[in-house]
This record gives structure tokens, C-alpha cells and sequence, in this order.
């Protein structure tokens, strides 16, 4: 199983099958409050994981060292260090992923601000038959589970993931 991890808050994570890069399970990226702030909540995570019984390969994206604000910057960095914290702790194995890795390779050419609605189309066509919002009531797709299945998607048509796992 490979396990597709984008790590913001308004992240998401997404497991396949390794064999056929079918879709397994996906969830919106649990946070809890610490200090009147939003964390990841990696007990979650861990739970989420231990859920399958299986061996897997989580595939983090690794956060970009410029965003829009020193807040987001921050906030990406604290969740990627804790998800890879909860890995490395748990012994479990990690693939860290780029961002510019993984959109050329599953996006390819996107009009400048099209990031988003490009990955939608991408994953849509990929898995046709998935719901991509988080729950019934949402009326929007889930980018960050969206991202989380392109990025485990990517890792999946790697030609070396089977020296990895």
C-alpha cells in the first residue's frame, strides 16, 4: 500500500494499492487545537494507518521554504516535521516527495493559477467513480485529499517504489 500525504492542515491522505494503484481510502487531514492553534493530530494519522494491517509506504509532501505569508511557511513546517516525526518514531517507511516533482509529473502543463481545477481533472479521470468532497453536506472537492491521491499516485508509477517497500 502506498499512503499519499499532503501535509497542510486543509491537507489531506489518501492509501492505494500498490499492485494496481487503485484506490484504497481517503481522509480529509485531522487537526486538533493546541494553544488556540490548528496541529495535525499524528495520533489520528497513526490510527488511520494501523486501520489497514498492511505494510505500507507513506509518501510525504515536503513543504515549499516560500508561501504566502511567514504563518503558512511556519505551519507547513510544523506539520510536515511532525508527520515525519510520527514515521521515523513508528519506524515506518517514508518517501519525501517535491511539490514540483509531483505536478509536473501528474499535471504537466497548467495555465498559471489553474493548480487546483488541473489536479481535479487529473484525479477525475484517473478515478472516475470517486467522490472527491469530504463529507455529503460539502458542495466543493477536497483539494488536500486530491493532492494526497496524486502524490501516491506519482510514487506509484515510480519505476524504483519496488526497491522501496
Amino acid at each position: 500500500m502506498i499512503v499519499g500525504i499532503d501535509n497542510g492542515l486543509d491537507g489531506g491522505i489518501c492509501a492505494i494499492a500498490k499492485f494496481d494503484g487503485s484506490l484504497i481510502a481517503k481522509t480529509a487531514m485531522p487537526t486538533k487545537w493546541v494553544h488556540k492553534k490548528r496541529e495535525v493530530d499524528t495520533i489520528k494519522i497513526k490510527e488511520w494507518l494501523l486501520d489497514f494491517n498492511t505494510p505500507f509506504l507513506i509518501a510525504v509532501e515536503e513543504p515549499l521554504a516560500h508561501a504566502k505569508s511567514s504563518q503558512a511557511v511556519r505551519s507547513m513546517a510544523l506539520s510536515f516535521g511532525k508527520i515525519i516525526g510520527m514515521a521515523e518514531t513508528n519506524q515506518y517507511d517514508v518517501l519525501r516527495v517535491s511539490v514540483h516533482k509531483w505536478q509536473k509529473s501528474m499535471l504537466g502543463y497548467r495555465p498559471k493559477g489553474k493548480t487546483k481545477e488541473t489536479a481535479l481533472s487529473v484525479a477525475e479521470s484517473i478515478a472516475p467513480e470517486e467522490s472527491w468532497l469530504k463529507n455529503k453536506r460539502c458542495r466543493r472537492p477536497h483539494d488536500g485529499m486530491v493532492d494526497a491521491f496524486l502524490i501516491a499516485r506519482y510514487v506509484w508509477g515510480l519505476k524504483n517504489i519496488e526497491k522501496s517497500l
